[in-house]
């Protein structure tokens, strides 16, 4: 059983052309009435769910195209938040991180001088614990944005399906 990722992704290997899957997303965001927008790139395609539905958790798809040796096309996807969110996701990470380092700084030289050791031993704890909870933040938005998740995966799949035709 694969353990869940912070940033899920798949790959997948396609006979078609990176130009060809390109056009055919392309052409899959144009038609109306989908909960899908995007832009499409050379080589990158970017997926999200249109402004109406989009909240905080709303997932990002990114698609990279690698040209295959022999022919085709490598698919790369991650979802991912949005870039902002994830940026104040990873700085709160590196915030509790170095926190929790100058805590168990503190700690050690407190044992080691023989002072007191309750205060540091709780700040340690509650940066360990607020470093931990934040990074179950993370699964907690994938739950609440797995149905948009299940959406973007959609629109992709109906694109390349019409690109194998």
């Amino acid at each position: 059983m694969e353990r869940p990722r912070a940033r899920p992704r798949f790959t997948l290997e396609l006979a078609q052309s990176p130009e060809t899957i390109t056009e055919k997303v392309r052409h899959h965001l144009a038609l109306d009435g989908s909960n899908v927008t995007g832009s499409v790139f050379r080589r990158t395609v970017l997926l999200t769910i249109v402004d109406a539905r989009r909240h905080f958790w709303t997932p990002h798809l990114d698609v990279q195209l690698d040209e295959r040796a022999g022919g085709g096309t490598r698919l790369s996807a991650t979802f991912s938040p949005h870039p902002q969110l994830w940026t104040l996701f990873v700085g709160i990470q590196l915030l509790f991180g170095l926190l929790s380092v100058g805590a168990a700084v503190w700690l050690t030289s407190q044992w080691m001088l023989g002072g007191a050791l309750l205060t540091p031993t709780l700040i340690l704890a509650a940066m360990l614990f607020g470093g931990g909870f934040s990074y179950g933040a993370a699964y907690v938005g994938q739950g609440f944005g797995s149905e948009q998740m299940y959406e973007l995966r959609s629109f992709l799949d109906g694109a390349l399906r019409e690109a194998e035709q």
